[in-house]
């Protein structure tokens, strides 16, 4: 195998030496020679790491001198070809300025004509700002007088400028006031229309809420009075009711005492009842309905009794009335 990499990978592989023939050696001299050619092997190895170190490190610098190379043949081209841009952009711009120029002749001379016209109004104008001039020193002499003035009791106008420029600032400053006046105004108009809008909304609503309380209160007058016919009626029927109860339990009384009166008077005449008949209780009439049932049923029976001790006194009275007869 060492002989086989010696062999590929050439540079040194002839001065090394040549392998020793291990067939009848001891096991140990044949590791120490195989350490040996392990040896020489990365001595080898090591040798042509160098050499294609060596050899990247000069194609490196080869292709950097070519790229440099060329990047200076693209640079020279680049300047070739901007050259020959400027070249026919010189001649396009001598062209155009040649018909530039005549056309700013034809101009100049056209400018020249209304400059003349303009110098003659202007000499016009000149003679007239003179003469406003004239009749406005006035002026300047009172505002140097007001400077005069002003800079012996303050000093925040030294020159008629600031004078002036105090001026500009209160007229925009009464400007902005006057405009703002004019928005506050157009405000208040219709803060007043939404106010009395919202007024006559609100008195609107009142009035529709005192008519829905009159309403109410009718209604709740009403109520008071059917209330109080409903109360009537039933203090009415309670009277009604306790006349009744009243008429009842009398009648129920008299019943008792006129069933007690015949029984004591005819006791000789002795029936046998299934219900005994007790006598000295009052009839309860101020119970329930079932109490009013009873005691209706106890008078129906009482009744009877005095039924038949009515019969049994008529037949008596007739038989008397015969005897007599």
């Amino acid at each position: 195998m060492s002989n086989e990499f010696l062999s590929t990978y050439g540079g040194r592989n002839k001065n090394l030496p040549q392998t020793l023939t291990l067939d009848h050696v001891s096991p140990a001299t044949r590791l120490l020679e195989k350490r040996r050619q392990m040896f020489e092997v990365q001595e080898a190895l090591d040798a042509q790491k160098e050499e294609f170190a060596r050899r990247e490190d000069a194609f490196r610098r080869r292709e950097e001198a070519l790229r440099k190379k060329d990047l200076e043949l693209q640079e020279s081209l680049i300047k070739f070809n901007k050259f020959l841009q400027e070249n026919e952009s010189k001649r396009n711009r001598a062209i155009k300025r040649a018909a530039d120029e005549k056309k700013q002749r034809e101009m100049k001379e056209t400018e020249i004509t209304k400059l003349t016209r303009q110098y003659h109004e202007k000499m016009l104008e000149e003679k007239a700002l003179k003469e406003q001039v004239l009749k406005n020193e006035k002026y300047q002499k009172f505002l140097m007088d007001v400077v005069e003035f002003v800079q012996g009791t303050s000093e925040d106008f030294p020159e008629v400028q600031d004078l002036l420029n105090r001026y500009n600032t209160l007229r925009v400053a009464n400007e902005d006031l006057n405009k703002r006046q004019t928005n506050h105004d157009v405000e208040n108009e219709e803060k007043r229309q939404q106010f009395a809008q919202f007024t006559k909304e609100r008195a609107n609503e009142v009035l529709n809420r005192n008519n829905e309380i009159a309403t109410l209160q009718k209604n709740l007058e009403g109520h008071a009075m059917a209330t109080l016919q409903a109360q009537y009626n039933v203090d009415s029927s309670i009277s009604n009711m306790s006349d009744k109860v009243l008429q009842l339990g009398q009648m129920l009384a008299s019943i008792e005492n006129l069933l007690e009166r015949f029984e004591t008077q005819a006791k000789h005449m002795k029936r046998n009842k299934d219900t005994p008949k007790t006598f000295g209780d009052k009839a309860d009439v101020s119970g329930s309905a079932e109490d009013l049932e009873r005691e209706g049923k106890r008078a129906h029976e009482h009744l009877e009794d005095i039924a038949i001790y009515m019969i049994d006194y008529s037949s008596i009275v007739r038989e008397w009335e015969a005897e007599i007869t």
